[in-house]
């Protein structure tokens, strides 16, 4: 590894954010807590400052992710001191066990028509100035990114989720080259080059630092924020503004309830999506929307680990049933960030989920032709487990359920052996006759040349599932991340109840970000860019309090 490479290691960055810690913490001042902003003047209670604050910096990051390595970057190009807080012992969230894809559209107004489009078909709530901003934005993604390092190297990786909606030849999805090799090294090279910008610009982090509270003053401007550093409460003050890129609440079992349809729904990123973002900012007085968008896949949960794996399959020889034995999908046609629209079906008369878990099935043919998932490696799940190529060790651990009929399955997972010998039968009788009379999935795949994924652009589609023993694994909806939170506005202000800014308080990422039900692949680190970039910039500017 060469020293600019071993300069920009997580790693090396926790050393050096160690050698920086805080010296001396002071006693802290007693805060009076703040109503939310908006209120009448008369009936917002004052908060005074603290008497003494531990640290201090003229923009203050919580969040050491994507966004808040990009925010952090921005707002030290412009001139201002920064501070970096992280719950976590180390960085990245959800940018660091993602695909690390960037989206990079190549035409503004066929961006703009595309994204839209995507609010039309889903009617979630759609800004139109803040689309308007993220497209004229994101055409610039790529060429920040590759500013970040002399020699840096993209590649374009895929397209369009949703090729049939207007504006889709635009979208093009982009990787950072690197020495990590794989869908997981790819976020590796790019957490390595955001990692390496941060320590040249010698930016503080400070690990295992978990934010707790906004501090305001009498005005209701964020002067600062309260947080937990070994275990005591610290306060930093912000002399220009605050900038909240906490990610969402993945792993937070309350929100998700009260928000997102579907249940059980588990998590493939980062532990330290809580939603703690969204409880700071609603303390003070910040609005929220799109808290039902999420990103959020077919995925694997094992006893094992916390969080799941990503089912996402190359293969021709599978399908997916419900609880009960049957299909209920085109199968190719399931969006990879949209399991969750695709399962999330009530039903009244048996008051169950019966899509929750699906199954996927799939024979010895498949099983030997390579990992039955082809994004395994993602998401932590896949930092803890190496999964098999020929599916074997799952096998042994239980994971997969194996039988060696149709009906031993069948008993095995709790269905009625004759559903799924009668849904076996079909599906290989239409396979033998050449079309899917049930849902036409696709035999081979149809002529594109802007695939969501290129790498998994197998020409088979659709194959007999007829070779003994059969296979099963249990799928649920598992998120990359949610979308919903405080709203913001073009500037990356974060906006009351009433639409106003909250004072010196910014936001980006996925935390209220501005895509709803239906989202595209890549557009939210490529959000993480050009809001990051915006949210540091503006909060730069912003005038120093005395």
């Amino acid at each position: 590894m060469s020293t600019e490479e071993s300069e920009g290691s997580p790693e090396s960055l926790q050393s050096l954010t160690r050698r920086s810690v805080l010296k001396g913490a002071a006693a802290l001042g007693t805060l009076a807590p703040v109503a939310a902003l908006g209120l009448h003047a008369a009936a917002r209670e004052a908060a005074a400052a603290p008497e003494h604050w531990d640290a201090e910096a003229d923009v203050v990051c919580v969040g050491f992710g994507g966004a808040g390595a990009v925010a952090a970057i921005t707002a030290h190009d412009a001139g201002a001191e920064v501070l970096v807080l992280e719950k976590m012992a180390q960085g990245g969230g959800n940018t660091a066990c993602s695909l690390g894809g960037i989206l990079c559209p190549t035409n503004v107004e066929e961006a703009y028509t595309h994204i839209t489009a995507l609010f039309d078909y889903s009617h979630s709530e759609l800004d139109k100035g803040l689309v308007r901003t993220y497209c004229e934005e994101a055409v610039k993604n790529v060429d920040w990114v590759k500013g970040l390092r002399a020699g840096t190297e993209v590649f374009v990786y895929g397209g369009a989720g949703y090729p049939q909606v207007p504006g889709a030849a635009s979208m093009k999805k982009y990787n950072v080259r690197g020495p990590a090799q794989g869908p997981a090294g790819n976020s590796q090279n790019l957490w390595g080059l955001l990692t390496y910008a941060i320590e040249i610009r010698k930016i503080r982090v400070m690990f295992a630092t978990p934010a707790r509270e906004l501090v305001t003053n009498r005005d209701g401007e964020v002067i600062g924020v309260r947080a937990e550093a070994q275990g005591k409460p610290i306060v930093i003050r912000a002399r220009r503004g605050v900038i909240l890129t906490t990610g969402g609440y993945e792993y937070d079992r309350t929100t998700l309830q009260n928000s997102v349809k579907g249940y059980p729904i588990y998590a493939l990123g980062s532990p330290g999506n809580t939603g703690d973002g969204v409880r700071m900012a609603q303390k003070v007085g910040a609005s929220l929307w799109h808290m039902n968008g999420v990103s959020c896949p077919l995925g694997i949960k094992v006893p094992d680990l916390e969080s799941a794996f990503l089912f996402q399959t190359a293969a021709a020889g599978y399908i997916l049933v419900d609880k009960h034995g049957r299909r209920f999908a085109n199968e190719r046609a399931v969006e990879a960030h949209a399991g969750l629209l695709a399962v999330d079906v009530f039903d009244v008369e048996e008051l169950e989920y019966p899509r929750i878990p699906c199954y996927v099935i799939f024979d010895e043919a498949t099983r030997l032709r390579g990992p039955i998932s082809a994004m395994a490696a993602l998401g932590f799940a896949g930092r803890a487990h190496k999964w098999s190529r020929d599916n074997s060790v799952e096998v042994e651990k239980g994971w997969i359920l194996k039988g060696d009929t149709p009906a031993e399955l069948a008993r095995k997972i709790q269905m009625r052996p004759e559903v799924l010998e009668s849904t076996l039968a079909k599906w290989n009788a239409d396979m033998k006759q050449g079309e899917d009379t049930l849902f036409h999935r696709p035999l081979r795949a149809p002529a594109n040349d802007n695939p969501a994924y290129r790498d998994l652009q197998a020409p088979l589609w659709s194959a007999l599932i007829e070779k003994p023993p059969y296979y099963a694994i249990a799928l649920y909806p598992c998120l990359l991340n949610t979308q919903g939170g405080p709203r913001r506005n073009t500037k990356a202000q974060l906006l009351d109840a009433f639409g106003r800014p909250i004072p010196r308080l910014y936001s980006a990422g996925e935390l209220g970000s501005m895509w709803g039900l239906v989202y595209q692949g890549a557009g939210n680190i490529g959000e993480c860019v050009v809001y990051g970039r915006i949210a540091g910039k503006n909060a730069a500017q912003e005038k120093p309090l005395a």
